[in-house]
């Protein structure tokens, strides 16, 4: 654990990324619902990109979805090598590692990626989190 501004961070990354499946609706008070599945999903599913603090219970901090999965993780490939690192004050890497080189720096540091399963009990099912963003809030589904 590595204390910065306050929290206690898991490793050096401020931030963690999450492919998963979800779904976009429009709620009745105007609200957009993002639903991100980490078992099943419904047959209609697109493509999320979550973006987790990297401490404790993984507060979340932006959502992006996608139509193909491609894209998904094309935006992975671009944005992950980009993580504001705490050895850095909190700063981005300049310049970034290309992506083959910061999954190999991850690999060789022994980082964790998230793990939905230390936030859900054992013994449930069909594990899945709903986020509520505002239209202005919301990024749309590219």
């Amino acid at each position: 654990m590595i204390t910065f501004q306050g929290e206690q961070y898991f490793d050096d990354r401020l931030f963690v990324l999450y492919l998963c499946k979800g779904k976009v609706e429009l709620e009745s008070d105007g609200l957009i619902a993002t639903t991100i599945y980490h078992d099943s999903a419904p047959a209609d599913y697109i493509w999320c990109v979550v973006t987790y603090k990297n401490f404790n219970r993984y507060p979340l901090y932006r959502i992006d979805s996608f139509y193909k999965k491609d894209d998904a993780i094309a935006y992975i490939k671009l944005i992950e090598p980009e993580t504001p690192l705490i050895s850095l004050g909190g700063k981005l890497p300049q310049p970034p590692l290309s992506y083959q080189d910061y999954v190999a720096w991850k690999k060789k540091n022994n980082l964790k990626d998230y793990d939905w399963k230390s936030l859900f009990t054992s013994d449930g099912s069909n594990a899945r989190e709903t986020i509520y963003q505002t239209r202005e809030q919301f990024k749309e589904i590219k």
